[in-house]
């Protein structure tokens, strides 16, 4: 369901499958180890072979993403279906210029260390 990678005060953490209300609690744990990673100042949400995302799910990815910008660091979601990614952009649930298109171009996109 989800896998989580460090480096460098960078994590990407990556889902596959599809987002549905059977993976509320996963994604609650996932949040949680996100959250306990302090150091970390820059986090991608890759959506990879994420083909279908329930409404379930949307509010819990809300929570997610308002965490994250509050520890503070920069969030990106990459890997998003098309369908997907205009629904959320739609509710409001994301924000554009959050949003690449792959995941090198997101882990390019967050400003440089000095």
């Amino acid at each position: 369901m989800y896998s989580i990678n460090e480096r460098n005060h960078m994590m990407v953490v990556t889902f596959s499958g599809d987002l549905t209300s059977a993976s509320l609690d996963d994604l609650e744990s996932c949040r949680k180890e996100i959250l306990g990673k302090k150091e970390i100042k820059n986090v991608v949400l890759y959506f990879q072979d994420v083909a279908q995302l329930s409404t379930d799910v949307i509010p819990y990815l809300t929570l997610l993403q308002r965490n994250i910008r509050s520890m503070p660091s920069e969030i990106r979601l990459c890997g998003l279906k098309p369908g997907i990614r205009e629904k959320l952009l739609k509710t409001g649930v994301i924000r554009g210029l959050e949003v690449s298109d792959d995941l090198r171009t997101a882990l390019l996109s967050f400003p440089k260390a000095a």
